[in-house]
């Protein structure tokens, strides 16, 4: 008389528990690529491998035994869910999971062995599909209440992430992406850092305003989540690095959403999450001297901002260029403000006058004394880099309180 189901499923049962290796890696082929959220912007392939392995064990266990996973076994089961949760997996891309695993290990176990009979088949497919049950209840169970748990803590993650980034200390970028996986964040790509400002008393309502109509002319173009934190008075954003960035903030800077007086400062993209220390820092740089510039609902790229971030990193330097080439103009305010509109307009006389609204023979009258009291022999030669950096130190200096 042949054995019955419960020996034949328990000897099979043993010889795939010393295959569990092969199949943690089989399932994690089988689930990576096909299910919503197991993707590298949510985790490492590691990650996923070292949790499969003891839930295949308690399965297998399971099923050897006739009985239903209980104590210790669900804990695999609970982790799961709980880190599929912290990670942002879909509830039911954790669910697909499970099946996922019911299907590999019903066809290792008619693999590992001769051909089953009808009764072992059946026995083998009730068990499993029970066994499987009870895991899937204690992942989603877990996922549930950690997903309730988190939510204000992966806020907090964020928040603390844009902090330690744009705080200038020493960080290993891996420590960094490792946190940043946990939230959803696709660390091995480009990031770069905007920071949101306003001119005047800062209203945080219309920056959280401001903030939302941005991240909205952004979101097609978003690949994985935005760290959003706060410096100072400013917003710090940081998010992964797409084309257009830069022209679709501009456009939204001028929508009626945002509130004048708003300025965002726009840092360079590094390669890496991990490294986006250096653009955090770029934009909070561009905004201080947008706003000192008076710029209104504009976006300011860094690189186009970098003499002013120089002069204003450096006050003392600034203050003492300024006032050693514009010295001989300060007995007439009147000259050092001709200067700066004359340059502005490309040395038109016209312009300049219009923009004054001053007579033309007036500013004729001024631009020769500006010449002769720096020295220089034509009004052309005042086109010249200490005489521009000098008069931006100069208004960069008289900036009004933000």
């Amino acid at each position: 008389m042949p054995p019955g189901p419960g020996p034949e499923l328990a000897r099979r049962a043993a010889r795939l528990l010393e295959q569990v290796d092969d199949m943690s890696a089989a399932l994690v082929d089988a689930v990576w690529e096909h299910l919503p959220g197991y993707d590298p912007a949510r985790m490492d392939v590691r990650d996923l491998a070292d949790v499969v392995a003891p839930n295949i064990r308690a399965v297998l266990a399971a099923v050897a035994e006739r009985r239903s996973p209980a104590g210790g076994e669900l804990t695999p089961a609970a982790a799961l869910g709980e880190r599929r949760a912290i990670q942002g997996v879909p509830v039911e891309g954790v669910v697909a999971s499970w099946h996922a695993a019911e299907r590999l290990l019903l066809q290792r176990f008619a693999a590992v062995g001769p051909p089953m009979e009808a009764p072992v088949l059946t026995e083998l497919t009730h068990r499993l599909a029970a066994v499987v049950d009870t895991m899937i209840e204690a992942s989603t169970d877990a996922y549930r209440q950690t997903r309730s748990e988190a939510a204000g803590h992966l806020d907090q993650i964020a928040t603390d992430l844009v902090s330690r980034l744009a705080g200038g200390e020493p960080l290993d970028p891996s420590e960094v992406e490792e946190r940043a996986r946990l939230i959803g964040v696709q660390a091995q790509v480009p990031h770069r850092a905007a920071a949101i400002g306003m001119r005047g008393a800062v209203r945080p309502l219309e920056i959280t305003r401001a903030q939302r109509v941005l991240l909205d002319a952004l979101r097609p173009r978003l690949r994985s989540r935005v760290l959003a934190g706060t410096r100072g008075q400013a917003l710090l954003l940081v998010l992964a690095d797409a084309p257009g960035i830069p022209e679709a903030l501009t456009r939204a800077a001028g929508r009626p959403g945002v509130p004048p007086g708003v300025v965002v400062g726009l840092g360079e993209p590094r390669p890496r999450l991990g490294e986006a220390g250096a653009s955090c820092r770029e934009a909070l740089a561009a905004l201080e001297a947008g706003l000192r510039m008076g710029a209104d609902r504009a976006v300011i790229p860094f690189e186009r901002v970098i003499p002013e971030v120089l002069l204003i990193d450096n006050p003392l330097d600034a203050r003492r260029l300024a006032d050693t080439i514009l010295a001989p103009l300060r007995q007439s305010p009147a000259l050092v403000e001709t200067l700066r509109v004359f340059l502005a307009t490309g040395l038109s006389t016209r312009l300049t006058a219009r923009r004054l609204r001053i007579h033309e023979n007036t500013v004729s009258y001024r631009v020769r004394r500006v010449v002769q009291l720096l020295g220089v022999d034509s009004a052309a030669e005042l086109v010249r880099a200490d005489v521009l950096l000098a008069l931006r130190a100069e208004e960069l200096g008289e900036a009004p309180d933000r």
